[in-house]
């Protein structure tokens, strides 16, 4: 029964375009930290084996500061690392694979079809491949020993169209092996059966991009005949985060500060952090002192500002219907508790959702 890693899409050496400079150099930094957290965690949870999914580098030719770096990181590990190169770090002849001298602890394939490497307890047989392209449909047929625990670790997509190593139902079922451990899709597929094989995708280990949100991490646990026990942890990589935040009923920046305070998102200093303000605005927030307040939590923060400004709040006061009787009746409200802003507040957004209600129209139209 091996302890084991799971972990996919590192995509080390990302450019990180869409931050300063100075920041995209930092979020590679992050990137190599966790890689170092991830093998000091291998060694404090005795773990028997690391399996890569591959896309441990962005491109397929890297920089050899950038390689040697994660090769010299994951020569610390004090158990053996599998490596099944992906669409974005494929194995070729320009690859760092080929091209450098690696840990004596890595194993890559570098195949096309599955083959072998089994661990030092006698009885797990780890079988991998390669992309040797940016494309690849890659066999789950292998001779397996079916007295021995069977990893299957490859890059690829379940039931997927794009020709990144599409893997079918069926093919899974028929594979016979008790964990297939895949990397590609950069959400956490969550740990699942397809017939009598386990599988999963943990997700990507660092997000790289604004749309990948939440928590990333990889996988641990134990497999076992029959019995694949792994919970997802939280890498030290950058995360993103974004918040939906509407401006209705809010009067000023003290407000809106409020309103923002408890959603913000843990992990600050390794977030890149987007608020959207939305809905009808009732007053004109200080946006550049908000972005300026963010970044000097976050790792990176930006502020869009999708909220509409509001209608001339007493525009109807001089009509003799019914929008008239209630905007005299609420601004007779309105100022005579003009001293409590958020009394204020609650007011002015109960005129706008009357008048909207008496208009037939939503309010943030």
């Amino acid at each position: 029964m091996p302890n084991i890693i799971h972990a996919a899409d590192f995509h080390i050496g990302a450019k990180f375009d869409f931050l300063p400079s100075d920041r995209a150099a930092e979020a590679v930094s992050l990137q190599l930290s966790a890689l170092q957290e991830l093998i000091s965690y291998a060694a404090s949870s005795a773990a028997d084996a690391v399996l890569i999914a591959g896309d441990l580098f962005d491109t397929p030719e890297v920089r050899p500061q950038i390689s040697s770096a994660v090769f010299a990181v994951l020569a610390k590990c004090p158990c053996p690392i599998f490596l099944s190169p992906g669409n974005h770090d494929y194995y070729h002849a320009g690859s760092p694979y080929a091209t450098q001298p690696l840990p004596g602890n890595l194993h890559v394939f570098t195949d096309r079809v599955l083959t072998p490497a089994a661990l030092g307890d006698g009885q797990t047989v780890i079988w991998g491949a390669a992309f040797q392209d940016n494309k690849a449909v890659i066999s789950l047929e292998a001779p397996l020993d079916p007295s021995k625990i069977n990893i299957c670790l490859m890059h690829g997509e379940l039931g997927g169209t794009g020709g990144y190593n599409s893997i079918s139902e069926s093919a899974v079922i028929g594979s016979r092996f008790d964990y297939i451990a895949l990397g590609h899709n950069h959400r956490f597929s969550g740990v699942f059966r397809i017939g009598q094989t386990a599988l999963s995708c943990p997700g990507c280990f660092s997000a790289t991009s604004s749309d990948e949100l939440g928590v990333k991490g990889f996988l641990t646990g134990s497999i076992e005949k029959g019995d694949v026990s792994l919970t997802l942890r939280p890498s030290e990589a950058v995360e993103f985060a974004e918040l939906s935040l509407p401006m209705a009923g809010l009067y000023n920046d003290k407000m809106l500060a409020e309103a923002m305070l408890p959603l913000l998102p843990a992990n600050p200093t390794r977030t890149c952090f987007t608020v959207r303000l939305t809905g009808t605005r009732m007053y004109e927030p200080n946006l550049a002192a908000l972005s300026r307040s963010l970044r000097h939590s976050f790792f990176h923060a930006q502020v869009i500002d999708e909220s509409s400004a509001m209608q001339d709040l007493y525009r109807y006061q001089a009509e003799d219907g019914l929008r008239g009787t209630v905007t005299r009746d609420f601004r007779t409200r309105i100022e005579a508790n003009n001293q409590d802003e958020k009394s204020c507040a609650k007011l002015t957004l109960a005129l706008e959702y009357a008048l909207a209600a008496l208009d037939g129209r939503d309010l943030d139209e």
